[in-house]
């Protein structure tokens, strides 16, 4: 492994594993302030049907990374927009302190704004569904509550991993019981793309050739890394773990600075909890 790579490997031994914040308790508190706007989104009624069409392109095989087109419609995009309205909050990360994993704000590595959309909320429901649907005989419990994140111009997220050095006890399934969980699948979703730079870059996988398509991907000045830009609608989706239920370092990713306009996507995180089987049922069920 070259000089660039193997520093890129050492951020994690180096205590810079900085992962999104997950904020369950201040979640669970704010969920009356995200609603609706009928004015800024067409309304999403009971009728809303959850059936939807999309087309996959594998970008790797190994580790698994996919490029997900239209993934998500215009009615829940526009939905979705208006939920956070001025209640956006400075985003989180997770940092080491004391011997334990703690959120922290850390503008230098993550100076974006998020906000969680309620678990209740119709669209949120239906995406959580949809990314389940689509992991067949992978485990497909749960996901976490949904976050978006918003980039104006300048902001980012540093190289980071999404999946959790330690497991979270945390449970989003009907069942009462706290149970570890970590992050097996991270699907983010490109909801707003009215700008310049902002992309997605892998610096450890295989980037596209030249006859890639430019208005979704593009290549590192480099020629070293993955490069996913962002398109409305569209998601790319990684898998984060090893079958031994270890998390796979090749999946350092950042968010490249916008560099003018504004970019918003959604963290979708489908969960892998360590009681049962990443592929397949339990012996029990």
């Amino acid at each position: 492994m070259d000089s660039g790579k193997s520093s890129l490997t050492l951020l994690f031994s180096a205590s810079l594993l900085l992962l999104s914040a997950l904020q369950i308790g201040q979640w669970a508190s704010k969920v009356s302030f995200l609603t609706s706007s009928k004015e800024s989104s067409p309304v999403i009624t009971s009728s809303y049907d959850c059936h939807h069409e999309y087309t996959i392109e594998f970008l790797s095989l190994d580790p698994l990374v996919m490029y997900i087109n239209n993934f998500i419609s215009e009615a829940e995009i526009n939905h979705l927009l208006s939920l956070p309205g001025d209640k956006w909050k400075e985003s989180l990360v997770y940092l080491p302190r004391d011997g334990q994993w703690q959120s922290d704000l850390d503008k230098h590595w993550r100076s974006s704004k998020s906000s969680m959309v309620p678990a209740r909320d119709p669209v949120s429901r239906c995406l959580s569904k949809r990314m389940r649907s689509l992991l067949g005989n992978i485990q497909h419990e749960a996901t976490e509550p949904l976050q978006l994140v918003r980039y104006d111009g300048g902001e980012r997220f540093r190289l980071h991993q999404d999946w959790l050095e330690t497991p979270i006890l945390e449970n989003f399934t009907a069942t009462p019981s706290l149970r570890q969980y970590n992050r097996l699948l991270t699907s983010f979703v490109y909801l707003e793309d009215n700008c310049t730079g902002g992309e997605t870059y892998f610096p450890l996988l295989v980037g596209v050739g030249p006859s890639a398509d430019g208005e979704k991907f593009s290549r590192a000045e480099n020629n070293e890394g993955l490069l996913v830009k962002p398109k409305r609608g569209n998601a790319v989706l990684w898998n984060n773990m090893f079958m031994n239920g270890t998390g796979d370092r090749r999946l350092l990713h950042s968010s490249l600075p916008v560099k003018s306009g504004r970019k918003i996507g959604m963290n979708l995180f489908s969960l892998f909890y360590l009681d049962h089987p990443i592929v397949g049922e339990p012996d029990n069920v």
